[in-house]
This record gives structure tokens, sequence and C-alpha cells, in this order.
């Protein structure tokens, strides 16, 4: 048995990257999103698709939240691109490559990305194989200090109860440690931890893992549910400054109805100039919320900065 703390894992958003994802991994668990895992010796790699994505918003930016990095299709570029461009810059993904099959894609890229976080994305046309090495240099980059497990997919199991599958984003989680889940607020034990199919007693940021849970039910999970070491703080009423991004044309005066749409959540509210009321709160794990709006093209259209 190997022990996860040996192994690198890394996490990959990818857009119409089908046929890269064909040669490079399985596919694993798919709902709107799709879950990809390829194992290289002491190399994990987890590849989130947004399968449901244009039609749902949510599909897009619940697979960009937990990716360390991004690959991205860009020989069609169309609305569809340029949303994913706009999600992935509000969201800060910093980090990836642009497939191209042919030159003349590169310089219409570099032009559109230049001001945004992909402006350092390097562009890639070979066999799917060849990206691989590349992938081996990047790292996973914790983003909390303590326990903070991002929850994705859950389900129950006969004989062992109720599993969640998810992201460790930082820290660690070890067997029978006792957790708080957000938004139900109640405290669970970790009885078992799964890692590529193998029972282990931790594993650390970066690992994508499975986690029988004791003291609740599966009825009670959502997507977006965080276990935590830590006590949560959350967001219902508060003030902020709303910033558009230049991709898109909505005045800030204009916009009345937000959709939060980070964190995998997808949570309506209401904004009055610099006053935000949410329907149901959300955590306050970071100072911005991505937002968006169905109405609108492109329907993710900026952040609020948390005052």
């Amino acid at each position: 048995m190997r022990c996860p703390e040996v192994l690198k894992n890394l996490t990959v958003f990818t857009y119409d990257a089908a046929e890269f994802l064909k040669v490079v991994a399985k596919k694993g668990t798919e709902s709107d999103i799709t879950l990809y895992h390829r194992k290289d010796g002491d190399n994990v790699y987890t590849f989130i698709s947004a399968s449901r994505f244009p039609e749902k918003v949510s599909s897009l930016t619940d697979a960009i939240y937990p990716a360390d990095i991004a690959i991205v299709n860009a020989d069609q570029i169309n609305r569809d691109f340029g949303e994913v461009v706009v999600a992935m810059d509000l969201m800060g993904l910093s980090r990836g490559y642009f497939l191209v099959s042919s030159p003349d894609k590169i310089d219409v890229v570099k032009k559109m990305t230049a001001n945004t976080s992909m402006r350092n994305f390097g562009f890639f046309s070979g066999n799917p194989m060849e990206l691989l090495p590349e992938l081996e240099k990047e790292k996973h980059v914790p983003r909390f200090q303590n326990t903070m497990i991002l929850i994705d997919h859950f389900f129950k199991v006969k004989s062992v109860g109720t599993v969640a599958l998810g992201f460790v984003l930082g820290g660690q989680v070890e067997r029978h440690q006792k957790l708080l889940c957000s938004y139900a607020d109640k405290e669970v034990q970790v009885r078992s931890i799964q890692v590529q199919d193998e029972d282990q007693e931790s594993a650390q940021s970066g690992v994508r893992v499975g986690v029988a849970l004791k003291n609740i039910d599966a009825d009670e999970l959502e997507r977006g549910m965080f276990l935590s070491d830590l006590p949560f703080q959350y967001l219902s009423s508060f003030n902020g400054k709303l910033e558009i991004s230049p991709f898109s044309k909505i005045i800030a005066d204009e916009v009345q109805e937000i959709f939060v749409s980070d964190e995998m959540r997808y949570q309506r509210g209401i904004i009055d100039r610099s006053s935000i009321q949410l329907e149901k709160p959300v955590l306050r794990i970071k100072d911005n919320l991505v937002v968006s709006t169905p109405n609108r093209s492109p329907r993710i259209f900026g952040k609020i900065r948390i005052a």
C-alpha cells in the first residue's frame, strides 16, 4: 500500500478536451461535472470537465473551482470559449495550457488573454501524452492551512454508510478525525479514507478522497459543503463592492439580481448599490465572491469584494 504523502496530486480543469482526456485518463464520477483519473508512478491527476456547460453555467464554475491548473481547447473561439475565459479570469486560474491545432490561433488567444490571469498560459499542439511531462512540473498549492475538504459528490453505501467524495484543499484529513460540516453545521467523524481505491490512514492537501462519515446522512449533504477542523463563518447580509469584468457590457448600477457562483455554490441574491442580501448564507473563506446572471452574456460577469 502506498502512503498518499509520497504521491504528487494535481487537479486539472479541462474544457472541450474530450480527445485529450480519452488518451490520457480514465472516466470516473459523472454528473454535471465529470471526473477523470490518471496515475503515473508517484503522479496522480484528477481532470474535471464541465459536462453540462454551456447549458448550466454552474457546471463550468463548479469544474473550475477545485482546479490547480487548466487545459483548454482554443480551436473554437466562440461565445462559449469566451465565457470560459471570463470564468477562469474571475476565479483566478493562472496556470495551464491552451490546446491549438494550428499556430494561427496563438496570436488571437494571446491578445484575448493578455490582461487576464491566463496571460502566462502555454500553448500545446502535440500528442496528448507529450503534455504529461509538463504537467509533472506543476504543483498543488494548498488554499488553507487548516483541514478543508470540499465535497462534490456523495451517496450511501450498504454496510459503510455515508460516503463523500471531494478534494482536500488544505491541511490533511486523518482517519477517526472529527470535523465540522458546513451548512449542516454538524460534527462528523471520518470512519475511513480511500485514495485511488485504497484505504489510507490520512490524506494531504491536493488529494481527491473518498471519506466515510459518521453522524450524517447522505441526504443531508450538498455539493459545495466543506469539512473542516475549524468553525465556519457565513455571509448573508453584507456590504461589498461589485467589480465588473472588462469582458462584460453590464453596468454595475443596472445589476439587481446576482448569483454567487464559486466555491461550488450557486446562490441567488439581491444587490442594492453596496448592500448585498443572499437568500441563503454562503461561507466566508475568501475576500471576494464570483457572481453571474442567467440573463446576460457572458453570464459570469464580475466579483464582489467583501467590505
